[in-house]
């Protein structure tokens, strides 16, 4: 509980200066891009979490590999991460980030799940019926699931709109259930 609070308060500061200075979506793209980097590149990751080198060294690295790749701000939201020894919570400062951003802007997050790779004109029109029925701009995130054998299912809020055949057999069954529960 206590590190999401940390993480919310970066990240809330870091969304505040950001909006002043009309940059959020520069910042948003510079930490996520640091943010990727650090989970799939295991020398970025090892560098930041070693407790043999110093913050100050840590620091200058970022200034040298980075300066010339992010915006100030949110390379000084990195170092000052480093300095406070708040690097492990880079990614829920990151996410936090994103979730105040949609906040402000009014966007809902939906994550769709299909069972195979849908082409690019069925994931727009999935977007535009979802933003057509809550009447809100969606930013959507596209998962593949082979084990659902067909359909899609859109999770939104605390919303789960569930269209697959996976979905609609487990719904069968648990009405059968019931059904035959209630003959007992």
């Amino acid at each position: 509980m206590a590190d999401t609070r940390v993480a919310r308060r970066y990240a809330q500061a870091l969304f505040q200066t950001a909006l002043k200075q009309g940059i959020v979506r520069g910042v948003e793209d510079d930490l996520g891009a640091f943010v990727e980097a650090r989970r799939t590149g295991s020398s970025v990751k090892a560098f930041l979490q070693s407790p043999t080198v110093t913050r100050e060294a840590k620091i200058r690295v970022l200034d040298e590999k980075f300066s010339d790749q992010m915006t100030a701000l949110a390379l000084n939201a990195l170092k000052l991460m480093v300095l406070k020894g708040r690097e492990d919570k880079l990614d829920q400062i990151y996410d936090a980030f994103v979730v105040i951003r949609r906040n402000y802007d009014g966007i809902i997050y939906a994550a769709i799940t299909s069972a195979e790779v849908l082409p690019i004109d069925q994931k727009d029109a999935i977007v535009q019926k979802i933003s057509q029925i809550l009447e809100k701009t969606v930013e959507a995130e596209f998962h593949v699931d082979p084990s659902q054998i067909g359909g899609v299912k859109v999770a939104y809020d605390n919303y789960v709109l569930d269209g697959t055949v996976r979905g609609t057999l487990s719904k069968l069954r648990e009405k059968l259930r019931y059904e035959l529960l209630k003959q007992l």
